[in-house]
């Protein structure tokens, strides 16, 4: 019986010296670990005091803002009120209706977050010399002109005010061009008139007029295809906030703007053409990775548009063109070009929906206004579509073919240039057929066609991806 027992108490296994000490060096090895995770120079608390700093720093930066931004409002308080005798181009008072009332946390002393109300705004307001006055976003200048006539505005301050105090003589009245500064002989101001940035035109449009419109032939509506009717949602907040809105003055530029296909430039001063008058080379949609643009849009006088431009170009170039905090650019939509349309035809519609009087169309007759090479970069047959350096019909009745931004002042309203003819411009208007294919609405005519039947209201529609020579696009801002 003992033997037994003590057989038994032989086979009870313990801790042996060796596995003790391993255990104790993988123990020590965890502790400096963890240790090391809580106080280390990448530890718990080394972490926390530098959220804890980050935290501060910007708190400090946030409190710097709204001291900014209270300012800002400190300031507005002491600008004039607009009157009818307030000089076009001061800076007003900002009405309460384009102010905003922005939340904002801060810490406070004693380490509790308190919300703030800070009223804040993104435009300046302008007097235009009538007792109105126009929101203009930061980074933007004021220009000239009045509601009626079309603010300009400019992202250059060196074009601020040029046209706001100039008021012809009696002997120069007649016949002078809207954003053209004079002398006193009457002879054109050269440094004034040459504007240096980007301009744009204040289309004023109350919330309730902000709509489609159906555009009518007698009977028969000027369109080719079922479209979008109901206005984007988007729009409507600029809209009912500051009562309108600004698009380019001209039609896309491409001075600042560069392509490259399959590692091959592409220069928008030379003759570019294909058969079907197509040229694929000119888009940058997200799937042709071969084809790239760098550089951004422009819009000023003097330029050779974007032409050869399918939506998606158009889509792309002109979102691209701003994005801040302030101001962004898109695509002119739908509702925005019915809405040009009610600016620039006022109480008489004839001039949007039948007049011939202006716009580069092919029935454009007035030789003398359009001369041979006058904002011309390229002429274009119509019969076969090659491109020339000249083309005029046998008959001597009118010149055909693309033409630089504003070549002249016949293709101009209410201080907005080429609206009709020149570039069918791309919208962001749908439009619906039975086909199944992608498809957005051009408005405003081309040189390729004649005025009585594609007039600056015409809706014509065609395929996302479709790039003729005389399609091309504008840009229109949103006020943020």
């Amino acid at each position: 019986m003992k033997k037994v027992q003590k057989e038994k108490r032989g086979n009870i296994k313990g801790i042996t010296l060796i596995s003790l000490v391993i255990t104790i060096i993988i123990l020590i090895i965890l502790a400096g670990v963890s240790i090391n995770l809580v106080v280390g120079e990448n530890g718990l608390f080394t972490k926390a005091r530098e959220a804890r700093q980050k935290f501060l720093n910007a708190q400090a930066e946030e409190e710097e803002r709204l001291a900014e931004l209270e300012m800002q409002i400190k300031d507005n308080e002491n600008l004039p009120e607009n009157t009818e005798k307030t000089p076009a181009g001061t800076e007003v008072k900002v009405p309460s209706k384009w102010l905003t009332t922005t939340p904002a946390y801060v810490e406070t002393e004693t380490g509790e977050i308190v919300k703030r109300e800070v009223v804040t705004s993104n435009v300046r307001a302008i007097a235009t010399g009538n007792g109105e006055e126009v929101p203009v976003p930061k980074g933007f200048y004021y220009v000239g002109g009045t509601i009626e006539s079309g603010v300009v505005i400019s992202d250059n301050i060196k074009d601020q005010n040029k046209y706001a105090d100039y008021k012809p003589t009696e002997e120069v009245k007649e016949g002078i061009p809207a954003g053209v500064a004079y002398n006193n002989d009457g002879t054109v101001n050269i440094e004034n008139s040459e504007l240096k940035g980007n301009q744009f035109v204040w289309i004023p449009v109350e919330l309730k007029d902000y709509k489609k419109e159906v555009w009518k032939n007698g009977e028969e509506e000027y369109k080719n295809a079922t479209w979008e009717t109901q206005a984007h949602s988007s729009e409507l907040v600029q809209i009912k906030k500051y009562g309108g809105f600004y698009v380019g003055r001209y039609e896309a530029g491409t001075s600042e703007i560069e392509l490259t296909v399959d590692s091959i430039k592409i220069n928008f001063s030379e003759a570019h053409t294909a058969s079907g008058w197509r040229n694929t080379d000119f888009s940058i949609r997200d799937d042709l990775s071969n084809h790239t643009a760098t550089g951004k849009i422009t819009s000023k006088a003097g330029e050779i548009p974007y032409y050869h431009s399918d939506y998606f170009t158009a889509l792309k170039l002109c979102n691209n063109m701003y994005q801040t905090e302030y101001v962004q650019s898109g695509l002119v939509t739908g509702t925005m070009w019915d809405a040009i349309m009610k600016f620039i035809a006022g109480e008489d519609i004839s001039i949007v929906t039948t007049a011939s009087t202006w716009g580069n169309y092919n029935e454009t007759t007035d030789g003398v206004t359009f001369i041979d090479g006058q904002g011309r970069y390229a002429t274009v047959d119509s019969s076969t579509g090659s491109i020339t350096t000249a083309f005029q019909p046998s008959d001597g009745s009118h010149y055909y073919g693309i033409r630089t931004t504003a070549s002249t002042e016949g293709v101009k309203q209410k201080n907005l240039y080429d609206i009709a003819g020149n570039l069918w411009e791309w919208t962001q208007e749908a439009a619906y057929t039975n086909d199944g294919l992608e498809r957005y609405i051009l408005r405003g005519g081309s040189f390729h066609h004649v005025y009585s039947s594609s007039p600056a209201c015409y809706r014509v529609n065609l395929t996302a991806a479709d790039n003729s020579t005389n399609h091309g696009f504008r840009p229109a801002l949103y006020i943020m």
